[in-house]
């Protein structure tokens, strides 16, 4: 069996050392696309029908209103099978203590039955908040299980191989 790569990353304004900075590249894209290389794994991106916006505060009202209401963002290109894969690795920012409700609609789409989820996440504190238990229980709600997770300062992306190939192992 394979694995899989699925994740949601923002470019645009993020939290850089808790100032805000503009950045091309996601800080959950960089660690995804690390994931997939260092394993062979299919990668995914999740990306929302209507995009979030670039400016930090805007997107964090969408984000607050989308967690508080739970809403599940519609999705483009939804990902059509988890059938080939045993080992699904869900990254995503932390966003208000959780994960991003865009990575709700992804695994609103399958049954996980027989899967794993590695979830791995990226913030300036560089820890999971909520998010982890959140994410268990959406996985096993939809017959799945979690393993033990990674968090990556989004500061720290570029310098992370070394706690990748420990956690991966």
């Amino acid at each position: 069996m394979k694995s899989l790569v699925a994740y949601f990353s923002h470019e645009g304004e993020n939290s850089v050392n808790f100032d805000i900075k503009n950045v091309k590249k996601g800080h959950t894209r960089t660690v995804a696309e690390k994931i997939a290389d260092m394993t062979g794994a299919d990668i995914f991106r999740i990306v929302p029908e209507e995009p979030y916006p670039s400016d930090y505060d805007a997107v964090c009202r969408r984000a607050q209103a989308e967690y508080e209401d739970n809403i599940h963002p519609a999705i483009k290109a939804p990902f059509t099978s988890l059938d080939s894969y045993d080992t699904i690795y869900i990254g995503f920012p932390i966003w208000f203590r959780s994960y991003p409700r865009v990575v709700a609609s992804f695994i609103d789409c399958f049954d996980f039955t027989g899967k794993t989820v590695k979830p791995f996440c990226t913030n300036e504190e560089g820890e999971f908040g909520m998010a982890d238990m959140e994410l268990e229980r959406a996985v096993k709600a939809k017959g799945g299980k979690t393993a033990k997770g990674l968090a990556v300062r989004g500061s720290d992306v570029d310098s992370c191989d070394e706690a990748l190939r420990k956690w991966l192992q």
